[in-house]
């Protein structure tokens, strides 16, 4: 990254001394408009704006590390260790990921948390936080009998999920290009299923439960934009704590509480050692999100990060997991993944609010408006 980094700066300083040699030259020339210099001027802009490259970069690779990170300590609990009773263990996660908030929160590292939040506004956000709760709990249910390429495959079809309810709920259509994508995710997911030597029913039942709820958590975000006054970070508060809330005492009332009591690894470190990496990863995979968001970074990009991290996880699996794939079932995997990266505005979701251009692009935009107009 480093190295990268000293790159991006190298190639920088050449094009702004190459820009002053240039624009002293314009302005020895009776100050007439060089296309030269408008060239330059344009190629810095497109490919280093005004800075905000490199912190694209490095949240990126920090976003791809967690995201598998994150989904291989998770599968190695729920498969390769077998503790499958996801009220207990995403219960364990949402509290460990509660307590790093908080401790975040106090420390200073995050926006104070809750300080101005009202009884109305954490009621209006109740039912996120109820479909949270399922969706992480199907989450655990399905995660611990797909395979990794499969799980992430089939999550692509969240997007979908979303694309239909912004066509019915809001009027937003989206692109013919998108569409085209989408279907391809779809067919791509049901020709996987059927071709899939390990299908369990059990499994899918649960990821379809999984990507209607996360679905929903995506579209009423969208509803209650402006009606709901928590920030991210609050949101993802109140998730954690209201999770633990609800799966603590349903683990009794679920029976999982005295089955785990008979897990053959309860008293072995790897266990919890994974549980505690679990919870923390996804806590800060969550923060990283929500920085990337805070960039204001373009939501289709967002996407592609978040495609290429999925495709990264499938590829790695393979030599970590005992996996049973075929040629066809390998084929709608690729299918479906590569689909789901280049698709454009599947996830545009949060519509940005309009601002004015920066000065750099607005003085971009004369500059080529009066070359224009000297040809």
């Amino acid at each position: 990254m480093d190295k990268i980094s000293r790159r991006f700066d190298i190639i920088r300083h050449v094009l702004e001394k190459t820009e002053r040699n240039v624009t002293t030259r314009t302005a020895n020339n009776n100050n007439t408009i060089n296309p030269w210099a408008i060239l330059i001027n344009h190629v810095k802009l497109t490919f280093f704006g005004d800075g905000t490259m490199q912190p694209l970069i490095q949240h990126s690779t920090i976003y791809c590390l967690l995201f598998v990170a994150t989904h291989f300590v998770n599968k190695y609990v729920l498969s390769v260790l077998e503790f499958q009773f996801p009220t207990i263990f995403q219960g364990w996660q949402t509290l460990v990921g509660f307590l790093m908030l908080s401790l975040l929160g106090a420390s200073g590292h995050l926006p104070s948390l809750m300080v101005t939040a009202t009884r109305q506004d954490i009621a209006s956000w109740l039912p996120g936080m109820m479909l949270f709760v399922a969706s992480i709990y199907s989450c655990s249910k399905a995660l611990a009998t797909l395979s990794m390429p499969v799980f992430l495959s089939l999550h692509n079809l969240i997007n979908v999920i979303v694309c239909i309810g912004q066509v019915v709920l809001f009027r937003q259509m989206t692109s013919v290009y998108s569409y085209i994508m989408l279907m391809t995710v779809l067919m791509s997911s049901v020709l996987l299923a059927l071709n899939d030597p390990d299908f369990h029913s059990g499994g899918y039942y649960w990821m379809c439960v999984y990507v209607f709820t996360s679905g929903g958590i995506a579209l009423f975000s969208k509803y209650a934009r402006g009606r709901v006054k928590l920030s991210a970070h609050e949101k993802l508060y109140c998730n954690y704590l209201y999770s633990v809330i609800v799966l603590a005492p349903s683990s009794y009332f679920l029976g999982d509480a005295v089955k785990a009591g008979e897990y053959p690894y309860l008293f072995y470190s790897k266990f919890y050692i994974g549980c505690i990496m679990s919870g923390l990863f996804g806590v800060f995979l969550s923060l990283c999100n929500i920085k990337l968001l805070e960039l204001d970074v373009d939501q289709v990009k967002i996407s592609h990060i978040c495609g290429l991290s999925k495709l990264a996880t499938s590829v790695l699996s393979l030599g970590f997991f005992r996996i049973n794939v075929t040629a066809n079932s390998l084929l709608f995997i690729c299918i479906n993944q590569l689909a789901a990266i280049v698709c454009e505005d599947c996830s545009k979701l949060e519509q940005p609010q309009e601002h004015p251009l920066p000065l750099h692009l607005t003085q971009q935009t004369l500059n080529t408006r009066d070359f224009i107009k000297t040809m």
